[in-house]
């Protein structure tokens, strides 16, 4: 963007907040000073500021410290909740499909004996330093097909 502003493509931007514009506020205002010596007014729509206006510039200093603060505790606290539910057991990290397990009624990993078999065979190649000619052999020889269509993964058959 600062590209197309210096060979003059763009005069003005439009952008729907500050904290769409950029991570942080040193880098904010540092883009805003090249856009503003290159002749280009930015326009925030949520904040209406505008740039070209000379008392503008410290609310985008305080808007935007703001915004990074908030951004900041929203991920803080989103961390956080998910160590909680790790440590509690309920997280949804862990429901999707993990290859030698299986979940039971009540929605815990427990061992799927004919795909820890299969996994078995994989690891003894592997460990054999046949990983890949291995893998293959066993996956061409019709014992095994592919997971869901997907060719990120396999069953046995």
């Amino acid at each position: 963007m600062i590209e197309d502003c210096q060979s003059h493509k763009l005069n003005i931007i439009l952008t729907k907040s500050i904290s769409r514009f950029g991570r942080d506020t040193v880098e904010i205002l540092d883009a805003l000073n090249q856009l503003k010596q290159l002749g280009v007014r930015v326009i925030f729509e949520q904040e209406e500021l505008d740039t070209a206006k000379t008392d503008s510039d410290l609310m985008i200093a305080i808007i935007e410290s703001l915004a990074q603060a908030e951004n900041e505790s929203r991920s803080d606290n989103i961390k956080m909740g998910i160590k909680y539910r790790a440590a509690a057991g309920t997280s949804k990290l862990y429901d999707r499909k993990c290859y030698g397990y299986e979940h039971d009624e009540n929605g815990k990993l427990i061992v799927d004996e004919k795909q820890q078999r299969m996994l078995g065979s994989f690891l003894i190649c592997i460990l054999a330093d046949k990983a890949f000619w291995g893998l293959l052999r066993n996956l061409k020889s019709g014992k095994y097909h592919l997971r869901q269509g997907k060719r990120s993964g396999v069953r046995e058959r």
